[in-house]
């Protein structure tokens, strides 16, 4: 399925990359006097959340991939084409609301 925008895994990517642009060189210290605090946000916590689940993702169902495998080299996958056109129409519709 095709989903317009941003994908989460871009995301903390692109999160990793800023985060590692901001750290201060070796050998520096950064700036900053001893009696500041910083508080993470709600949305803060729960974006570190996310983002830890998403590193436990891997995104490829590995049964259903193997299985798949193994009926193309018996030579016995057969795919049902009323599904297939069913699905891609499901596919094109949900991209229409996006």
């Amino acid at each position: 399925m095709k989903i317009n925008g941003l994908d989460p895994r871009q995301v903390a990517g692109l999160y990793d990359r800023l985060k590692a642009q901001q750290k201060p060189a070796a050998g520096k210290t950064a700036d900053v006097p001893s009696g500041d605090r910083a508080e993470i946000s709600a949305a803060g916590r729960e974006l570190q959340i996310y983002r830890a689940r998403l590193r436990e993702m891997s995104g490829v169902r590995t049964e259903l991939v193997a299985r798949l495998q193994k009926q193309v080299a018996d030579g016995t996958y057969r795919p049902d084409a009323y599904q297939t056109a069913a699905g891609i129409i499901a596919e094109r519709r949900l991209d229409g609301r996006v």
